[in-house]
């Protein structure tokens, strides 16, 4: 049975695949597989056939195989293809690297650098009006 309801009530904070991230390949436009995967446990059912037109690097196919659903993608740029054919074999062999879909997000402590303002902002040296 689909698990709607548990997904209906929770926020969903996912963070993008970014350079740091555990999933990141050579794809410009890659999605973590955990976003698919809380579709696919809300809307469909074990075994239920899931269709992905635009394949990618398999984000998709992984959260389906993952999930016990069944699944076809298609994908028009071979590299892309092998990434996801890769990615497949490493999940099936226990050997690939998924963010939980239960992980919590990292959030920096103030004294991290992401969580600063650069310098230039806190010593008014940028000039936001378009002039120099």
């Amino acid at each position: 049975m689909c698990q709607i309801k548990f997904y209906l009530i929770k926020l969903w904070n996912i963070p993008n695949v970014k350079s740091n991230h555990p999933e990141k390949t050579d794809h410009p436009c890659q999605y973590p597989v955990e976003l698919v995967e809380r579709c696919l446990l809300a809307l469909t059912n074990q075994d239920s056939w899931v269709l992905d037109p635009f394949a990618g690097v398999g984000s998709t196919l992984l959260a389906a195989i993952k999930n016990q659903r069944n699944v076809i993608g298609l994908e028009k740029e071979e590299k892309y293809l092998k990434v996801a054919q890769e990615r497949i074999q490493a999940l099936k062999l226990g050997k690939i690297k998924l963010r939980a879909i239960t992980q919590p997000i990292h959030k920096p402590k103030n004294s991290d650098k992401v969580a600063q303002f650069p310098e230039e902002w806190r010593n008014g040296e940028l000039n936001f009006n378009g002039k120099d």
